[in-house]
């Protein structure tokens, strides 16, 4: 599984893969939201706040638990919810997993940790 977190001006993605048979829960999702806030804000050009990006989110368990929305709400950063009808308003969806199947449509991969460092290179 994938984590990815993008920004859209300045183009910034932060991209986390899940160790193989491992699944996100919310301890995970606290995780890589502390994780790719601090990344985002050690930037040496044009710093990004957590609360300042967009977090799309279906109903998904890890989204909804008490304590992912605690720690949002101590952050000030309200998620918006995607409606369950409207995959097509999902940004990620539409664009950035469009990109990287595109971008690794002809690579093979021998295990989990070759495709984690695809994506992580591109």
């Amino acid at each position: 599984m994938i984590l990815m977190g993008f920004t859209c001006k300045p183009r910034r993605v932060s991209i986390t893969a899940l160790h193989a048979g491992t699944t996100a829960d919310r301890n995970t999702m606290i995780e890589y939201l502390r994780t790719t806030g601090k990344r985002f804000l050690s930037l040496k050009r044009d710093k990004i706040r957590l609360k300042d990006c967009l977090l799309m989110w279906d109903n998904a368990r890890p989204h909804t638990a008490t304590d992912t929305r605690e720690f949002l709400t101590q952050r000030d950063v309200e998620p918006v919810k995607q409606s369950p009808y409207s995959p097509d308003l999902n940004l990620c969806d539409r664009f950035l997993f469009r990109k990287l199947k595109h971008l690794l449509r002809e690579d093979e991969f021998g295990g989990h940790e070759e495709a984690t460092l695809a994506v992580q290179r591109r």
